[in-house]
């Protein structure tokens, strides 16, 4: 049971933020208070805000598709050694791709 619910906390966490960036890259994800990089440089203007989170889409891609994959793992082998290294993987992975869309992110918005 606890692999079935470690596992689709990955596929879901993944999953939305491969969407935002979708939505991002899309410019389609408008300036909010909710979901976004959200820093001094990104909402100075609606310019800023969209150019930072298109650029920060591909590493927020890749980053969520990994995460979904390491959790699609540890559905089908459970929480044995092979399952809490996926979630390793997929926790690295989502925090790499948010730390380098966030610095990816602020070179677009400040050249915005």
């Amino acid at each position: 049971m606890d692999g079935i619910l470690v596992g689709l906390v990955l596929v879901v966490a993944g999953a939305v933020t491969t969407w935002l960036a979708w939505l991002g890259s899309q410019r389609r994800l408008p300036p909010n208070a909710v979901a976004g990089i959200r820093l001094p440089a990104t909402r100075r203007s609606d310019e800023a805000w969209y150019a930072a989170h298109q650029a920060a889409a591909g590493p927020l891609g890749v980053g969520g598709g990994a995460t979904v994959a390491c959790g699609l793992g540890v559905l089908f082998t459970g929480l044995d050694s092979i399952g809490w290294g996926l979630v390793i993987v997929g926790l690295a992975a989502l925090t790499t791709s948010v730390g380098l869309a966030t610095a990816v992110a602020l070179r677009a918005a400040n050249d915005a």
